[in-house]
């Protein structure tokens, strides 16, 4: 059954969005560089932003070119999306949606589809890849980020009271999916009490390789980012900890015609 992380963002998705958006954040210095690198060109692309959030890159995106629609189940995020989107005076298309439902587009109909750190609030990945198939154009591109299986198996399994002997922070990596974690940004703004802690789904790496290939698409690049030096300088203890585990998976996938 789907996760009702609804309520969850919508209580905090403006402190998510500074977090992730702060000079020193982990986005910032580690997963958008990774990101940035394998999308390429965008200019004239039709592009899907699957959980767009509050459209840090969708923004970006539109800024360089491309014809962006996103889509996110959360009424904060995408009003904060379109916010940035005037700001930045750019005109992109944003809409409340949950991806995994089925998408609401017909066949064919995107050059790319992009989507950074949502996956892993999707229970059925290879529902979800088969929609992306469906969607995108022949010889499209897909490009994902997601947090590494290696960072979300440190995530206590939800039901982690109930495992005898289980260090809540060691790596659990196999047999327990649902996690909850108490959110990283509640320094960063007002967080109603629903959005304190959030549920999330571990997938290995075979689960994501295996939904993207059955699902007809064929991965081409993979990436596991190291921080750069200079991240720290910004932050050290964040720079460290991004050194001792991976923390983002990031791969480009096509649709062959």
């Amino acid at each position: 059954m789907p996760l009702d992380v609804k309520k969850s963002w919508n209580a905090c998705g403006q402190a998510f969005d500074r977090f992730t958006t702060a000079e020193d954040s982990f986005s910032e210095n580690v997963e958008r560089p990774a990101l940035d690198r394998l999308m390429g060109d965008v200019a004239g692309r039709r592009l899907l932003d699957l959980g767009c959030g509050s459209a840090i890159y969708s923004v970006q995106f539109a800024q360089r070119g491309a014809q962006v629609v996103g889509l996110d189940l959360s009424e904060t995020m995408i009003s904060l999306a379109r916010e940035r989107a005037q700001a930045q005076g750019v005109q992109a298309d944003f809409r409340v949606a949950d991806i995994r439902e089925p998408l609401p587009f017909g066949n064919a109909q995107f050059d790319v589809i992009f989507t950074a750190t949502t996956l892993h609030y999707v229970d059925d990945l290879g529902g979800l890849m088969k929609e992306v198939e469906r969607v995108i154009k022949p010889d499209g591109r897909l490009v994902a980020g997601v947090l590494h299986p290696m960072s979300t198996s440190r995530f206590p399994p939800a039901n982690s009271d109930e495992l005898e002997g289980l260090d809540p922070w060691e790596a659990w990596y196999f047999g327990s999916a649902l996690r909850r974690i108490e959110t990283p940004w509640l320094g960063f703004g007002e967080v109603k009490a629903e959005g304190r802690s959030i549920l999330c789904y571990h997938h290995t790496l075979s689960e994501y390789f295996d939904a993207v290939s059955a699902a007809g698409l064929a991965i081409t690049e993979l990436v596991e980012p190291a921080p750069p030096a200079e991240f720290a300088g910004k932050n050290a203890a964040r720079y460290n900890e991004a050194m001792r585990v991976p923390l983002f998976l990031v791969f480009k996938a096509e649709k062959r015609s």
